[in-house]
């Protein structure tokens, strides 16, 4: 009897080790499962603090072919003779691979001109308009500058018919028309933006001129090169405000969230003869100055800065689909190239006149553009498509 018990001893003790690693397994699986509730519970809060925005999704194919209650003659160079070329054989090589349409994300951001407070508080006109298009097969993120005195004719809308307008003046009509709501701003700028330049937004993205003073302010301001002329209006805008002067200088200068606002919105200083491009040109400067501040800072402040931003930012994306953006654009973020496109429409593709756009008497500075140039242009840029297959 006693050599058979002193032989089972040891297996007994195999059990009972066996039992323990599975109790220990479990609870760290358990652990690990607490912690990622955790972690999805804290994404999901943060995500609730954008104002998020329900906007109706749009039927390209239908914009596309709609007829609009007042047909308008298309804009054509007046000074330019058009130009022809000759037939060209199809190639008889295959192309190469390229990216699919599946492959471009378009997300526009709108920089709109509504403060709190101020008289003109409604009159919510997009005052700066970034297109970032970002190509997945690729690895590339491209900015493209919306110029906002390119004269487009929105699609009709609600009810309402519209003649040609600034680009800047179609975000309020939206939100005018739509019962004061910023889906109406995000939707009609949608469809006019494919009406006019081709472009097929994927989502929208808001920030007020009083947000984004906050923003800069909560990353501790900026440091940015300016010109004398653009450290002139900076320290002649000071003093109009009856604010203590800075002394704005040529070179590098501290920029606060007044004067990083004040620098991308600036279009008066000398030698800019009320320039929408010298604008946008201060305005991609300033995103890339942004961008350096946010590389140098900790962990810790970014999680704060986040936290604080996301209420001032407004979105059309749910929760779901900047889940979904963000695992597909992980993965290449090491690879990503940015590319400047410049503007829309393109520097080769406008030309400035004076218009009277609402038959007062009153004279507006406006860019007027080749509509099937433009196309073919960002269609290539924000969908792959060829030139010759632009619509």
């Amino acid at each position: 009897m006693k050599g058979r018990y002193e032989q089972q001893k040891p297996r007994q003790k195999a059990a009972g080790w066996k039992k323990a690693l599975v109790i220990v397994l479990v609870a760290l699986i358990l652990v690990v499962v607490g912690l990622l509730a955790a972690v999805v519970i804290y994404y999901n809060n943060m995500l609730n603090k954008l104002n998020k925005v329900d906007v109706n999704e749009i039927d390209y194919a239908a914009l596309a072919t709609a007829t609009e209650a007042e047909p308008e003659e298309p804009i054509i160079r007046p000074t330019e003779a058009v130009e022809t070329t000759e037939a060209t054989e199809a190639p008889t090589t295959e192309p190469p691979h390229v990216a699919s349409r599946e492959d471009y994300v378009n997300f526009l951001i709108v920089g709109q001109s509504g403060r709190e407070g101020d008289p003109k508080e409604g009159a919510r006109f997009a005052d700066s308009s970034l297109l970032v298009t970002v190509n997945t097969y690729e690895k590339t993120l491209t900015l493209t500058s919306l110029l906002r005195d390119s004269f487009v004719r929105p699609p009709d809308y609600k009810g309402h018919s519209f003649g040609r307008i600034k680009l800047a003046t179609v975000y309020h009509m939206g939100y005018t028309y739509s019962g004061n709501t910023i889906a109406g701003s995000m939707e009609l700028m949608n469809m006019t933006l494919f009406k006019n330049f081709g472009i097929e937004v994927d989502h929208n993205f808001e920030v007020s001129f009083e947000s984004f003073e906050k923003i800069l302010n909560l990353m501790g301001g900026v440091d940015i090169e300016l010109t004398q002329p653009e450290a002139d209006y900076l320290n002649k805008q000071r003093e109009k405000l009856g604010w203590p002067s800075l002394d704005y200088k040529e070179g590098l200068n501290h920029l606060d969230g007044w004067g990083g606002l004040t620098f991308a919105r600036m279009r008066h200083a000398e030698g800019d003869a009320d320039s929408d491009i010298k604008r946008t040109s201060r305005q991609q400067r300033m995103v890339g100055v942004i961008l350096d501040k946010l590389k140098t800072m900790s962990p810790a402040d970014i999680q704060n800065l986040v936290n604080e931003i996301l209420p001032q930012i407004s979105t059309s994306m749910t929760n779901s689909e900047i889940t979904s953006t963000l695992v597909s654009m992980l993965p290449m973020l090491k690879d990503l190239k940015i590319v400047n496109s410049g503007t829309c429409p393109a520097e080769s593709e406008y030309w400035g006149e004076m218009v009277d756009i609402y038959k007062d008497g009153f004279y507006h500075s406006v860019l007027k553009f080749e509509e099937p140039q433009t196309k073919a242009h960002m269609r290539e840029i924000t969908l792959g498509e060829k030139p010759n297959t632009a619509k």
